[in-house]
């Protein structure tokens, strides 16, 4: 065997695809045996391989957003049934397990939606029972939501309205202070009635060294809501902040209405395979 021969990697053994059905059950297996990272690991080997179908990489993404549940990763659950969706939107479990999601992340709307949306689609009534439990909450959620903005506010406007939030808390968990910034004006400006998003625009001008705008934001959230914890701990550390220049880490509120009601994802069946 030639040098050159010797220094060439070994060539690795292709994606068959048995493989692809094996790692499906098997992540399935491992969110039974409450073994949920490993589940998501197993997954993402069947979104990485190019041979993998739009429905095994669908099937895959709904396994890594169940995990993801469990390990309460709410928001990468609500992207990984996001991305299930995407590639087979006709599916009515994912609909749901996104109504699911997306109340967890406090998108209060687009779970309503995603609940009609599953039901619409649920022509064989698998999940009219699952639908009864969740629709009459989702309803009444919104409703008080559009009650609180005014009777001209729409379903469209408060799915808008909490995109831009979490948007924004994404960006704030990142450190990206002023990238999030405008999120939360632009959510505020839809609608000023909630104190979160003064809360976390407070932070950002803060740590963007821009105190008086942090005070002014923070007392409007207190005006909002004067039982409003998060802001008011915040605000009360603003003078020594100003005296020393030293910025610590703040606290942020990542909900921007509700508190989420619990519920668990439904995991699509796995089809039988040849």
């Amino acid at each position: 065997m030639s040098k050159k021969a010797k220094r060439q990697s070994p060539v690795r053994n292709p994606t068959r695809p048995h493989d692809i059905d094996r790692w499906l059950e098997r992540s399935g297996q491992q969110i039974v045996a409450a073994d949920y990272t490993g589940a998501i690991a197993t997954a993402q080997r069947v979104v990485r391989a190019p041979i993998a179908s739009s429905q095994q990489r669908a099937e895959a993404f709904d396994r890594i957003g169940g995990a993801c549940m469990l390990l309460q990763r709410y928001e990468d659950a609500f992207l990984a049934v996001t991305a299930a969706i995407e590639l087979i939107p006709d599916t009515a479990v994912l609909w749901f397990n996104r109504g699911i999601t997306a109340r967890y992340t406090t998108r209060i709307g687009q779970s309503l939606r995603d609940f009609e949306h599953a039901a619409t689609l649920d022509q064989e009534g698998l999940l009219a029972e699952k639908l009864a439990e969740v629709l009459p909450t989702a309803q009444s959620f919104v409703a008080d939501s559009l009650a609180l903005r005014g009777s001209d506010f729409t379903l469209d406007q408060l799915i808008e309205q909490e995109r831009l939030f979490q948007a924004g808390v994404q960006l704030i968990k990142q450190q990206q202070w002023a990238e999030a910034e405008p999120f939360f004006r632009q959510s505020i400006s839809m609608g000023d009635v909630l104190p979160q998003p003064w809360g976390n625009l407070g932070i950002c001008m803060l740590m963007q060294r821009q105190f008086d705008a942090a005070e002014v934001a923070l007392r409007r959230a207190l005006e909002i809501d004067p039982g409003y914890l998060i802001a008011r701990q915040n605000l009360a550390g603003l003078p020594a902040i100003r005296t020393s220049g030293k910025l610590p880490m703040l606290r942020i509120n990542t909900a921007a209405d509700h508190t989420a009601a619990k519920a668990r994802l439904v995991l699509l069946p796995e089809p039988k395979r040849s």
